[in-house]
């Protein structure tokens, strides 16, 4: 019997042994694996964080810009307002300029320089 029960203790014990073994490589190899994970989630956080930032200086650079056109719609229909009040006035300007002409010419029959392209 002791023949027998030695062989079977040893094959016992070098099946704990491979079992053992297997068990703590397999806790290494999973060790390791979280170990990587944990990193490459550190490292996307802080991508994502700065993500974040990137995308809080866009929101702000793009408020900047609306109220820089809203700023210039508002001198630019300023401007387009005093250019119409403008061209009034030239044109009543005009209309003087080429009633003085006319008459000029009535009572001189010549005209001036000025009244040449009137």
């Amino acid at each position: 019997m002791t023949f027998v029960g030695r062989p079977l203790n040893r094959a016992l014990v070098i099946a704990l042994l491979v079992l053992v073994a297997g068990t703590v490589g397999a806790t290494v190899l999973f060790q390791s694996g979280v170990t990587a994970i944990e990193t490459q989630n550190e490292q996307l956080r802080t991508q994502n964080d700065q993500l974040r930032d990137d995308i809080q200086s866009a929101r702000d650079r793009i408020e900047s810009l609306e109220a820089e056109v809203s700023r210039l719609r508002d001198e630019l229909e300023s401007t387009r307002e005093t250019l119409s009040t403008v061209r009034e006035e030239r044109n009543e300007h005009r209309e003087d300029l080429a009633s003085v002409c006319e008459q000029w010419r009535q009572e001189r029959d010549d005209a001036p320089e000025e009244c040449e392209d009137v």
